[in-house]
């Protein structure tokens, strides 16, 4: 070739080099977790994620060793799920079969499965169930409802299904899926419309008689709108299926039928649309507008003042007048929430910008990262901590980076009894004024304050005492020693005593609302508005019998995750208030930014950025100081929460609050309260959180075993005591 016809043809290939196609998104990803589903003869009892399992409504006892499984009372109904892969024949004709404890023939069970009835079946033992042949393919939830006749409820040794077929093999390789046997795989995922659903299938080398694969794409549950198939004696092919043009949720299936070598799918994703920047999930832009240049300046004074235990409807109760005058001229945040039910995990997230979800309850490591107050250290700040709460003390070294630590502020096990004082925000304030004053001038400082209010004991000093509990014919105390009795069902409360604890719990808050009044009427003396940025937030909720339970820790219920956050900045923070989703990782970062401390190394993002969310938010959180773990996600109006903990202690709260359902799915917009569980629903929604939420389990380092205690000291656990908790489990 001749160098200008050369030249010509290397820029005809850079040019072509540089078109690009559609960006495609891989199914196979870290940031959701495939559902995997083959066929198994046992129906697995809790907290099993698997098709076949036990799921929710049952309460587990032992009989003769052997774990039992029955309904709470009599007459109530409870859920299992089978799986059905859908292959049609003599072989898709199965039996559900119960092993009980003992038989009742003169009783009967109630059979629904996917809201079919089935009809109703003595209770002989074995209970033989037929499955119908055209059950919905993949989860089906088969409801059982023991009818009454005695009083003794029926107990289920286990069950099963009859015939069951080879379980197949999935197995993952890279962006690949490698499929055989009786299986079924399921991605979900949000589009923007236009997409098509790309990649190639590869089969078996020497498929077995009878081997077939298949791809399905549903927008609707049960309902696919594009099919590829393979058969015997066909050959390798590309798969192009367009997902329509309508924006949300669709849900691609793998499914294999056969036993014989396994298919390959390769480099499974989704394509953008054609003409469309990209394809990405829908963007969340930020949560408020950025903020402005001249605002860029950071301040001299941090402070992050802390109540424990705070939750955001005690705010909107109009307990606070200071509270809600800084959240009337600063930014109020009305979507706000922890990551953690408890203190220690949730403050490591808010100081690292990185969440647990095990071991919520050990020390901050070095190799969690570097700190809020490290980060504050190396910019010049001098740093303190006053904290009333021993898990922010150096006893779990949640000190670090902190140059003046005041140990007189933590609460002591002298407060815990009955007629102890609660005053902790009075001295938490004064010591943390009387640092401040020890700063020369235009020195910059880092304030973290945490106080134990409203946190338990609820006993804050006259008048508040009082303030909320007149005319309650209770004499009840808000004792940490009470409510811990309460808690494990030791003291049983009637109306009357729950509501004058709900009242000493509102003391509380309104006790430190007017000390927070007080403090910064000194801090103004000491420094102009301008130059102090003021945080108000909490670390976690509280239990207050919304679901029977007091305190915290062991639930993941709106009131433990929903906690108020305002930002006052008086003169560069102008006032807004915020509605979109934000949490303790945006916080972190949100301060890093604001005060000019670099780029956040964690999970979250500056909420006054214009930055954008490249991907549809998701609330994710854990009780990672309970053994086993609960974990939630939560998107919009639906919100999933699984809580496999260990053993037979699968499900949420502690004593009298007490469930022991492995999976929760609530429907925030029709069911604010969390009453109703869903868990078993066959929507996308549920689907898509549930992949979301185990991808973010196995990412962050997954479920636990049962561990001991970290040992402490004897002062510490004094400490704990004094506020209900116990390294001594």
């Amino acid at each position: 070739m001749k160098p200008l016809p050369l030249l010509l043809a290397g820029v005809l290939l850079l040019g072509a080099g540089c078109h690009r196609g559609p960006e495609v998104r891989p199914l196979v990803d870290s940031d959701h977790a495939p559902d995997v589903l083959t066929e198994q003869r046992r129906i697995a009892a809790p907290p099993s994620l698997g098709g076949n399992r036990f799921l929710n409504g049952w309460w587990p006892w032992l009989h003769d060793g052997r774990l039992a499984l029955s309904p709470p009372r009599p007459g109530a109904r409870v859920r299992l799920e089978v799986v059905n892969l859908g292959e049609l024949g003599e072989r898709s004709r199965r039996n559900l079969m119960l092993d009980l404890v003992a038989e009742a023939p003169d009783r009967q069970v109630r059979v629904r499965a996917a809201g079919r009835d089935l009809g109703s079946f003595p209770l002989t033992d074995p209970v033989v169930v037929p499955l119908p042949a055209d059950l919905p393919l993949g989860r089906v939830p088969v409801d059982l409802e023991f009818g009454p006749g005695s009083q003794q409820v029926q107990g289920v040794l286990g069950a099963g299904v009859q015939p069951a077929r080879t379980a197949g093999k999935v197995t993952f390789q890279k962006r690949d899926v490698q499929q055989s046997g009786d299986s079924l795989v399921d991605f979900v995922r949000h589009v923007s419309g236009g997409e098509t659903i790309v990649g190639t299938f590869s089969p078996p080398r020497s498929p077995a008689p009878g081997q077939s694969f298949e791809l399905l794409v549903e927008r609707d549950p049960g309902r696919p709108v594009q099919r590829f198939t393979w058969s015997k004696g066909q050959p390798p092919a590309e798969i192009s299926l367009p997902v329509g043009e309508a924006a949300g949720l669709v849900r691609v299936r793998l499914l294999a039928h056969g036993e014989g070598p396994p298919g390959r799918w390769g480099r499974l994703g989704i394509a953008g649309a054609p003409g469309k920047p990209g394809n990405a999930e829908p963007a969340v832009v930020a949560a408020a507008p950025p903020v402005p240049s001249e605002s860029r300046k950071p301040p001299r004074l941090v402070i992050v003042y802390v109540m424990d235990a705070l939750r955001a409807d005690a705010i909107r109760a109009g307990l606070a007048p200071t509270w809600e005058r800084l959240a009337r001229e600063g930014v109020d945040f009305h979507s706000h929430r922890s990551v953690a039910p408890n203190t220690i995990p949730s403050t490591k997230a808010l100081f690292t910008g990185r969440a647990a979800v095990t071991g919520g309850d050990s020390s901050l490591g070095p190799d969690e990262g570097p700190t809020l107050a490290e980060r504050f250290q190396a910019a010049g700040y001098h740093t303190a901590l006053f904290s009333g709460n021993v898990y922010v003390s150096p006893s779990f070294g949640t000190d670090r980076g902190f140059e003046h630590v005041a140990p007189d502020v933590l609460m002591d096990a002298d407060a815990a009894g009955p007629g102890a004082l609660n005053d902790n925000a009075a001295r938490a304030n004064a010591a943390a004024l009387d640092w401040l004053k020890t700063l020369k001038a235009g020195e910059r400082a880092f304030l973290y304050l945490h106080t134990i209010h409203p946190h338990n004991p609820y006993a804050p000093p006259d008048p508040y005492r009082t303030m909320f509990t007149r005319g309650i014919p209770s004499s009840i105390d808000g004792s940490t020693e009470t409510l811990t009795a309460v808690r494990k069902g030791e003291i049983v409360t009637g109306p009357a005593d729950r509501a004058r604890l709900r009242g000493l719990y509102r003391a509380s808050l309104a006790f430190n609302d007017a000390e927070l009044d007080r403090f910064l009427r000194q801090v103004k003396t000491l420094a102009p508005p301008g130059e102090v940025l003021v945080v108000l937030t909490s670390d976690h909720g509280e239990e207050l019998f919304d679901h029977g339970g007091v305190l915290h820790g062991y639930t993941l219920y709106e009131e433990l995750l929903e906690i108020p956050l305002v930002l006052w900045w008086p003169g560069r923070l102008p006032h807004r208030v915020v509605e979109e989703p934000t949490d303790t990782l945006d916080l972190h970062a949100t301060l890093l930014d604001l005060c000019g401390l670099g780029k956040p190394r964690g999970d979250g993002r500056p909420v006054l950025s214009p930055e954008r969310r490249d991907r549809r938010y998701v609330h994710l959180a854990a009780a990672s100081s309970v053994i086993g773990g609960i974990y939630s996600a939560q998107s919009g109006r639906y919100k999933l929460v699984w809580a496999p903990r260990f053993a037979y202690e699968w499900g949420m709260g502690d004593g009298s609050g007490r469930t022991h359902d492995p999976e929760y799915l609530f429907d925030l917009e029709k069911d604010p309260a969390e009453r109703v569980n869903l868990a078993g629903d066959s929507s996308l929604e549920a689907a898509w959180l549930r992949s979301r939420l185990l991808a973010w389990i196995q990412k962050k380092g997954g479920k636990e075993p049962p561990r001991k205690p970290q040992p402490v000291t004897p002062e510490t656990e004094r400490k704990l005591r004094a506020l209900g908790y116990s390294n001594a489990k």
